[in-house]
């Protein structure tokens, strides 16, 4: 049995979807067999959730000058392929990227459903509440574990209070004082 099929491109980078979400599509497709299509939609919204995170991931790569290969689709989570970071800085920024993806699509949907509800369409509100709630697993992979962004994102840190702390460059020259009227 193949490990991975890969089911499209997106920025130039192959997607491949681990073989074991195949079968557990199809055990869920079996087991709601009546409700078959609202099932298949709620796999592809979970899908389209850590596809978007890795695609953050993928950007925020592709600033930092990274090559990015591919990004692989696991039950529980995606891992994005790419060339090394130049600079410990650059990795935190990439372990950002897929969170701040996340977050770009789930708080303007939190926002809506806050403000004006859900729509009469459920189909629609299944995506409002999957990629609203994606927001939870943004805040959850923020966490230091080993396996979880959290751990290098929050190294970014040091990097940022420096930056705060520097004077900028225009301040360390001297001033322009007016001479004259």
């Amino acid at each position: 049995m193949k490990r991975f099929f890969a089911v499209t491109r997106i920025s130039g980078a192959t997607v491949y979807v681990h073989w074991s979400v195949v079968v557990i599509t199809a055990l869920m497709m079996l087991s709601a067999v009546e409700n078959a299509a609202v099932t298949l939609f709620a796999v592809a919204a979970y899908l389209g959730v850590l596809l978007l995170h890795e695609w953050g991931h993928l950007v925020a790569a592709r600033r930092s000058g990274c090559a990015v290969w591919s990004i692989e689709l696991y039950p529980l989570h995606g891992f994005t392929r790419c060339s090394p970071p130049s600079t410990h800085y650059a990795a935190c920024v990439i372990a950002w990227g897929g969170v701040l993806a996340q977050l770009a699509v789930a708080v303007p949907l939190i926002l809506w459903a806050s403000v004006l509800g859900l729509t009469p369409i459920g189909l629609v509100n299944a995506l409002i509440v999957m990629f609203g709630f994606s927001a939870v697993i943004a805040v959850v992979n923020l966490l230091p574990g080993s396996r979880l962004d959290g751990a290098t994102a929050w190294q970014i840190l040091p990097y940022l209070l420096r930056r705060v702390r520097r004077p900028p460059r225009s301040a360390s020259r001297t001033p322009f004082t007016r001479t004259g009227s």
